[in-house]
């Protein structure tokens, strides 16, 4: 297998394991380095300051995983496309339909994502840019019915 099959391979794979939804944030950790520092960044693709919405380490990796099971349901996740970008990074064009937990209100999300990989195929660095209007980003979300019964949302990014 060449290394740009390797790299598709292995974005297929992380993506394989975000469409399985009930995943914990440990197994999906398993994609991330354990010996390079390692970063999500997932954010509107027009962001002025999309660096408000990274986490960094393998406990900010659980952490953001955690998060979107806390408060969403994940499902029809599809690729678009997977490109080689160079010989440690992939880009991949995707979408993904979100739930919340709380409404059951749902949408969908389109997205890059482009993932960094050292040199043993773990990643370390993955960028999530929303492509679709602003109020997709899951980061961004807001919950309308929390909203119309006074709650304050919640802050997720």
């Amino acid at each position: 297998m060449s290394s740009n099959q390797q790299l598709l391979f292995a974005a297929e794979v992380l993506f394989l394991d975000l469409a399985a939804s009930t995943l914990s944030s440990d197994i999906l950790a398993t994609h991330f380095s354990t010996t390079n520092e390692v970063a999500i960044q997932h954010a509107p693709a027009l962001c002025p300051h999309p660096y408000t919405s990274r986490v960094t380490g393998l406990n900010g990796v659980r952490s953001y995983f955690d998060l979107l099971a806390t408060h969403w349901l994940r499902s029809d996740m599809k690729i678009h496309e997977r490109t080689v970008v160079d010989p440690h990074r992939v880009a991949v064009t995707a979408s993904v339909q979100w739930t919340w937990r709380l409404s059951g209100r749902s949408w969908r999300e389109d997205f890059l994502c482009t993932l960094e990989y050292d040199d043993h195929l773990k990643i370390v660095g993955m960028i999530v840019e929303t492509r679709s209007a602003q109020g997709t980003c899951v980061m961004r979300a807001v919950d309308a019915d929390r909203l119309e019964s006074g709650e304050l949302p919640t802050a997720v990014g």
